[in-house]
């Protein structure tokens, strides 16, 4: 997908709380992570998608006690470029 197009989607479909220039760099490193992924590491970034709001929020906290500080919003916006970035690797592979 060319920048152009991503950033399209983004504004129309998300929360809009990511810079898009990081948002396309996270673009681009999930395409990336998701070309080279076994199949177990794919599960497991497919089931990010379809965490629920308790899910997420346990997800937001473990990352935080990482040092990694999110808002809910960010949040939803990356997972849903982790989406998009699964998306393009079912239609190349």
């Amino acid at each position: 997908m060319k920048q152009k197009t991503f950033n399209m989607i983004l504004f129309k479909n998300s929360k809009n709380s990511i810079c898009p220039d990081r948002a396309w760099e996270v673009y681009i490193n999930c395409c990336k992570l998701t070309k080279d992924s076994n199949k177990n590491t794919m599960e497991y970034l497919e089931k990010i998608g379809s965490m629920s709001r308790t899910e997420k929020l346990q997800w937001r906290t473990k990352l935080s006690e990482l040092g990694i500080e999110l808002t809910p919003d960010q949040v939803e916006d990356y997972i849903f470029i982790l989406s998009l970035a699964i998306l393009n690797s079912w239609k190349i592979r």
